[in-house]
This record gives C-alpha cells, sequence and structure tokens, in this order.
C-alpha cells in the first residue's frame, strides 16, 4: 500500500503553529528559525492546494481547513509517539538525567524538579552544569541554559517560563527531542514561576 501524505517537517511545522497560533512560539518548540516554520507551512498548503492560516498583523488564525485539519493531524502525532515508544520500551520508561545551568536554578522554583510530583516520573536525576559535551559524552540527557547555543545537532527549544520574557533552553539530542520526557518537561518549565 503507498501511503499519500505531505512533508512531515510541514506537518509538524504546522501543528506546532496551529497549538500556539504562532510561527515565532512554534519555531522557539521545534528549534528552527520563524522564517523555517513559515516555509514550511507554506509548502504544504501548496501541496494540499488550501489555506490553513489567515496570516493577520497581530499573528496566525486558522482558516476552517486548519481547523478541521489540526485535530486529526496532532492525534496522528501522538500515534506515532506512542507506537515508537511501544517498540522501544526503555526510551518510554526512562528518566533523564539533566543538567542545570547555575543562572537557570535561580530562575526556578527551589527545589526544581523535586518540588512537585508532576515531573517524578520523568527525571531521574540533576546536576549543576552548562557543560555542553556532557550531553556528547552521554553523561547526560538534557541541558537547561539560560542561553542560546547553536551546538551541531543538537535539539533546542526555548521555553519562557510562565510569560517571562527571558527564555530557557531545553538542549537535547534530536532522538530525545520529541520523547514524551522531554515533552512533559518543555510543559511544565513553561508553567514555572520561581518562587
Amino acid at each position: 500500500m503507498t501511503y499519500r501524505f505531505p512533508s512531515l517537517n510541514g506537518l509538524k511545522a504546522f501543528e506546532a503553529a496551529a497549538r500556539h497560533l504562532s510561527f515565532k512560539a512554534a519555531a522557539a518548540e521545534l528549534g528552527v528559525t520563524a522564517g523555517a516554520v513559515s516555509q514550511q507551512v507554506k509548502r504544504l498548503e501548496m501541496s494540499l492546494g488550501i489555506s490553513l492560516f489567515r496570516r493577520l498583523p497581530q499573528g496566525l488564525l486558522l482558516t476552517r481547513e486548519g481547523a478541521a485539519y489540526l485535530p486529526d493531524i496532532s492525534r496522528a502525532f501522538d500515534v506515532l509517539t506512542d507506537a515508537t515508544e511501544a517498540v522501544a520500551p526503555a526510551l518510554n520508561g526512562r528518566k533523564l538525567s539533566i543538567g542545570l545551568d547555575p543562572q537557570v536554578v535561580e530562575r526556578l522554583p527551589k527545589g526544581w524538579p523535586r518540588h512537585s510530583t508532576e515531573l517524578e516520573p520523568y527525571v531521574r536525576e540533576t546536576r549543576i552544569t552548562d557543560e555542553i559535551e556532557l550531553i556528547w559524552n552521554n553523561e547526560l540527557d538534557a541541558l537547561l541554559l539560560a542561553r542560546q547555543t547553536r551546538h551541531g545537532s543538537l535539539s533546542e527549544h526555548a521555553v519562557c517560563p510562565n510569560g517571562n520574557s527571558e527564555p530557557i533552553y531545553f538542549i537535547t539530542r534530536p532522538g530525545l527531542s520529541e520523547c514524551r520526557q522531554s515533552r512533559a518537561i518543555v510543559e511544565a518549565l513553561a508553567s514555572e514561576s520561581a518562587e
């Protein structure tokens, strides 16, 4: 059987932009530029022959077709994630080891991530460090940095805790960037505020 569907990168760009109603926020999540997200969505729209967004001066608005497309695309990504984790149970059950930049520690609640039980299933240990080499050496799974770093093929998600304009950067290997653990950590960071 031959499956006909557009580029997965275009679908990821659309799904993220549709959730945020922003190319900039989608770009921060995907670790690319807002221009790249916009171009991927534009190519997706051209391949489908429909408009998915209305581009307004103050942001994005889903078209009727875009709003109808989003739930099924989101579900498809959930199914792909579940299928991947089902055949790689070590990935599914694995807790991440995370390095914390000292400047990031000052911006998080005291005792993060142990300050709540929300992240307990996802974080095994934390260590105070900002050394990216520890990811390459497999000593850490991820880093939370106070500064942006374009470092080879590592994935980088910018997260603005609780609407703060100063982002924290979640850095990890591409293979871990979209796993359930990484997504849970990024989502929890977005809602955090320092005490």
